[in-house]
């Protein structure tokens, strides 16, 4: 057999490949048809032929419900207290750890008072003097004053004794001052707690060094406890004193039903966003810094919603029975809010939709 004769036989002929290409765009057009019509429609999954008429049904219809919102906040003390020092002096000792209740007057901190009872007895023996001078001076005061009228002193050794007599007088007030400021300085050498509350920290140990004004021990009053919330500044023309607020803290589930008391007229730049406060009552186990969540409502809005009894549940997917034309569609629907025995659509039904509810899920609801 020639070369020629081997290449004719080994390339297929022109019909042959058209038939081919023909072949596979048919196939191609076939499955791009049962592509299409394999689909489901969004929010549509299946369609059945028409509703029992002993099921009920009901219109998808907008419901005006109360618009509120969440903000976070923080329990804080009313007055946070600071025990400070009047006086300089070494701690001796410290009575109290955090966590420590405490009661109005009880001792907390004890200063060394070795140097505030020398001045005060320093004090006391300069008052003595005084005192003394005193009583001479009134003495010779009264002398002269009698010798005066009989004429056996002149005028001038008259005035004398008076004026002694005053500065005397003078210098035993000094010295009463002078022992009042030391026996106050050895008062400040205990200091006491200014408030029934709960230590938060201890600031010294014994052997350091109290000045005036340094703070000892940092309480709170647990009895003057308020919620602080951070309100987004877009809610401040909703927002005022008085406004009723649903605090929830600590336990889940547990609220405390309060109203703000101060709203502070200045936005925080950085958080946008500005502060509410609301008095919280006592005697629940709360502290200062806990955590806190406000609810409060900002006025009302419109949106679909439909009764618990239509929706079915399986697995992660939620669909409603809705009748189109006579004939019953199942749809897949997002569901939002709770709203008592219905619930909010966000998308998968229109306003109108006539929906089938399952008497067996209503009865349950109505258990429930």
């Amino acid at each position: 057999m020639n070369l020629d004769l081997q290449q004719k036989i080994r390339r297929p002929s022109r019909p042959v490949i058209w038939l081919a290409v023909g072949g596979a765009l048919l196939l191609v057009l076939l499955a791009v048809e049962i592509y299409h019509y394999g689909k489901i429609a969004p929010g549509l999954l299946a369609e059945s032929g028409a509703a029992s008429p002993n099921e009920p049904t009901e219109v998808v219809s907008r419901q005006v419900v109360p618009m509120r919102r969440d903000v976070v906040g923080t329990i804080q003390s009313v007055v946070p207290v600071d025990a400070s020092s009047r006086v300089s002096a070494t701690v001796d000792a410290v009575k109290v750890r955090a966590g420590d209740r405490v009661r109005r007057g009880e001792i907390i901190v004890e200063l060394d008072s070795a140097d505030v009872r020398a001045q005060v007895a320093q004090a006391q023996g300069v008052l003595a003097a005084a005192q003394a001078e005193l009583t001479r001076s009134g003495a010779d005061y009264r002398r002269y004053a009698a010798l005066l009228k009989r004429g056996a002193v002149t005028a001038s050794e008259y005035d004398g004794a008076h004026a002694a007599y005053q500065s005397a007088t003078g210098n035993v007030a000094r010295a009463e001052a002078a022992v009042s400021a030391a026996r106050a300085a050895l008062a400040y050498s205990t200091v006491r707690s200014p408030v029934d509350g709960v230590v938060v920290a201890r600031m010294v140990e014994p052997g350091d060094i109290a000045m005036p004004g340094k703070v000892l021990v940092r309480l709170y009053d647990d009895h003057a406890l308020r919620v602080e919330l951070m309100v987004p500044d877009e809610l401040a023309p909703r927002v005022g004193v008085g406004m009723p607020l649903e605090v929830e803290t600590g336990s889940p589930g547990r609220k405390i039903s309060t109203q703000a008391s101060e709203v502070v007229p200045a936005t925080d730049p950085a958080s946008r966003s500005f502060i509410v406060r609301a008095p919280v009552p006592a005697g629940l186990g709360l502290r200062p810094g806990m955590f806190a969540r406000a609810n409060f409502g900002v006025g009302e809005e419109q949106l679909l919603s439909i009764p618990r009894s239509a929706v079915q549940s399986v697995g992660q997917l939620t669909t409603v029975r809705v009748i189109v034309r006579g004939a019953v569609q199942v749809r897949q629907v997002a569901l939002g809010r709770a709203l008592g025995d219905r619930v909010e659509v966000l998308a998968g039904l229109n306003e109108g939709d006539r929906v089938i509810m399952d008497p067996s899920r209503q009865e349950s609801n109505a258990r429930q």
